[in-house]
Order: C-alpha cells, then sequence, then structure tokens
C-alpha cells in the first residue's frame, strides 16, 4: 500500500468528498488500485463501508468489489465467532471479580468505524493488572483456552521481557496484556491507567476500556514497536488517524507529552504521531494536535523513508526502522540495543508461532524481522 492509498482511504473513511474527488480526478484509477491494497492489508471492510458514499462501482472494478465483499463475509463470520466467545469470556471474567480492559478489535471497530464490523480484526485484546497475568491466564485455560506462546525458563521469567502471551481455542484467538508495553524506558503509571479508564457499550454489555490519553499512547507504542520489528501495518497508521481526529478537540495534548516526558512515552508519541500525520497528510484531521507536535519537532528522529509507508532505509535486516525506533524511544541507542538484543529470545519465542485458522493478508505472520 502507497502513501497515496492511505490518503485516499482516510479521506474515504472520515468522508472528506471534496477531497476524495480532487484526488480522483488527478489519478482515475486510485479506487482499484486501493482496492486491491486494502485486501491486502486488511482494510477491505474498511473500504467497502466507505464506499457506500460513493456513486455505484465509482471506479472500482466488479473483481475487486466482489474480492471485497468476500472479505465482508469473511469477516460477519470470524466477528460473530469473537463476539460469542467475548460476552462468555467477560461472563466468566466478572464472575470471578478479574478486572480486565477491552483492546482493539471489536471495541475499536465500533467507537471510530461507527461498526463493530466496520473494520477487520482477528482476535480479542484483553488488558489485565500485572499482577494478575497469572490468574487471569487460568481464568482463560479453565475457559477452553490454551496458552499458544511459547515460553523461555517459565511464563514469570518471560513475562518481565514481553508485554502479552497468545491463547487459542481453535477458533478464536486471545491476546492477553499485562502492559502496554514491554520496554525499560517506557514506565506507564499503571494505577493511573485504571483510574482512568473509562466505560464502553458493546452487545449490551458494558466493558472497561482505555481513556482517551492511554488509547493514544497504546496505539502509538504498538505502532512503534511494530516499526521496530519491520512491520508497520497501514491499517494502524489509519487508526492512529481515526483516534487522534477524533479525540483532538477534547483531549489536552500538552499535558499527555508533558506527562511523557515523565513516563519515558514523549518520544515514542512525538515521533509516531508526527510520522503517521505526515504519511497520512491528516494535519487538518487533528489540528491542535499538529500545533502541539510544532513545538516540539527538535524531538523528531529523522531518517531516509523508503517506498513503504513506514519503513526507512536501509530495508536489510530491518536496520533503518531498527535506527529509527531505537532514537524514538527515550533512551540512548546503546541501552536500546542492550535490551533488543537481550529481550530477542523471548520475544521470538512468544510471537514464532503457527498463525490462527482464517488469519487474512496483513496480519503478522511468521518470517519478518523479530
Amino acid at each position: 500500500m502507497t502513501v497515496d492509498d492511505i490518503r485516499l482511504i482516510v479521506r474515504l473513511v472520515r468522508g472528506d468528498q471534496p477531497r476524495i474527488a480532487r484526488c480522483l480526478d488527478d489519478r482515475p484509477g486510485a479506487l482499484d488500485h486501493l482496492a486491491e491494497a486494502a485486501w491486502t492489508e486488511g482494510l477491505a471492510v474498511v473500504l467497502l463501508r466507505a464506499l457506500r458514499s460513493l456513486p455505484p462501482g465509482a471506479g472500482v472494478s466488479g473483481s475487486r468489489l466482489e474480492a471485497l465483499e468476500s472479505r465482508r463475509r469473511t469477516q460477519e463470520r470470524r466477528a460473530s465467532a469473537i463476539l460469542g466467545a467475548l460476552d462468555r469470556l467477560a461472563a466468566a471474567f466478572v464472575a470471578a471479580r478479574q478486572p480486565f480492559l477491552l483492546l482493539k478489535g471489536p471495541y475499536l471497530a465500533a467507537r471510530y468505524y461507527g461498526d463493530v464490523r466496520g473494520r477487520e480484526f482477528v482476535d480479542l485484546d484483553l488488558l489485565v493488572p500485572a499482577r494478575d497475568r497469572a490468574r487471569a491466564s487460568r481464568l482463560l485455560e479453565s475457559a477452553g483456552y490454551a496458552r499458544r506462546s511459547h515460553v523461555i525458563g517459565g511464563e514469570a521469567l518471560t513475562a518481565t521481557f514481553v508485554h502479552g502471551f497468545d491463547f487459542a481455542d481453535g477458533d478464536t484467538s486471545i491476546d492477553l496484556h499485562w502492559r502496554l508495553l514491554r520496554h525499560p524506558s517506557v514506565r506507564v503509571d499503571e494505577r493511573l491507567l485504571w483510574s482512568e479508564q473509562e466505560a464502553y457499550t458493546l452487545g449490551g454489555r458494558q466493558f472497561g476500556v482505555l481513556s482517551a490519553s492511554h488509547e493514544v499512547v497504546f496505539h502509538a507504542l504498538s505502532l512503534l514497536r511494530d516499526i521496530e520489528r519491520g512491520r508497520p501495518k497501514p491499517k494502524n497508521i489509519v487508526d492512529i488517524i481515526q483516534v487522534t481526529a477524533d479525540c483532538d478537540a477534547s483531549l489536552d495534548w500538552d499535558a499527555l507529552f508533558e506527562r511523557g516526558r515523565d513516563d519515558g512515552t514523549f518520544g515514542p508519541l512525538v515521533n509516531v504521531l508526527a510520522l503517521c500525520l505526515g504519511i497520512a497528510g491528516a494535519h487538518d484531521l487533528a489540528p491542535r494536535l499538529t500545533r502541539a507536535l510544532e513545538s516540539r519537532a527538535s524531538r523528531l528522529v529523522h531518517a531516509r523513508p523508503s517506498a513503504r509507508p513506514g519503513h526507512f532505509t536501509p530495508e536489510w535486516l530491518c536496520a533503518g526502522n531498527r535506527r529509527w525506533a531505537a532514537r524514538a524511544y527515550d533512551t540512548t541507542p546503546v541501552a536500546w540495543f542492550l535490551w533488543w538484543a537481550g529481550s530477542l529470545p523471548f520475544r521470538v519465542a512468544v510471537h514464532r508461532h503457527r498463525a490462527p485458522p482464517g488469519r487474512p493478508s496483513g496480519e503478522d505472520a511468521p518470517g519478518d524481522c523479530p
């Protein structure tokens, strides 16, 4: 997916008809190209829903539309299974008085795309307090979920180097998180995170979710990790634009950045948010954030981007991405390398497992840089 594709799909999602019209005038085949890229990158359902605001079949061939529809039908079936699993797990966690927050997946689709089935997702992401990691794992196992993540030297040791384990019952996958990110330079205040949680109703049940400020932090840290691994996904760039555009008018960006100086998220926030706004050409969608970033431009990491959004040269062994990420964290490159090298065996063990059935293109898969 190209930068032009990302910019077009952002405008389609936002319903920006003047920008859409100008783009299609300049690039008559843009929608058909975008349809192919969206199918590959897990944005087929998002695009198909956005196309409803355009004249029927506007610039998209019949075969491309059918491919998008096929993905939508697949997502319908997957979403039904995942929502059913969520309801059962929520009941089990509530009965056991186990706190948890709902991350990404159906919540992200419903809140930021307007429909629980309006964005592709392949699993459930749950966040529990760090002290409850082992207990929450046992609850998942009691519900029939087996841990797919491998460990080195036991769960407790591995958990000091990663922020989550993957579980599955065959058809449904659960990502159990106990941190937003595991990195020695990132010290998100867990008590503040849980005290500021918000509530969101999904499928008739109320769930705890991250506050707007922690939602931004979570997405920025997640994308930084993916950039570091050489796996930045265009749909996650689109997600960040959706989240920041949604909360731009209400969020105190200056306070968020200043808090980041204390908890190690300042560099990651400034660099990832600026990168996404630049790639998506979306500064007008988050003008208050843009002004806050402009006053902190001295913290930006400068590197040569490659043709692929979110990638930097040299691309050999993801060297450009690693170098960019090392400087984006609020630590020294030497400290970053020591952590990266020391945690590598544990991260590989946790994440190098067989992909679940039905995982679409564009999702994490073995073979990329760890």
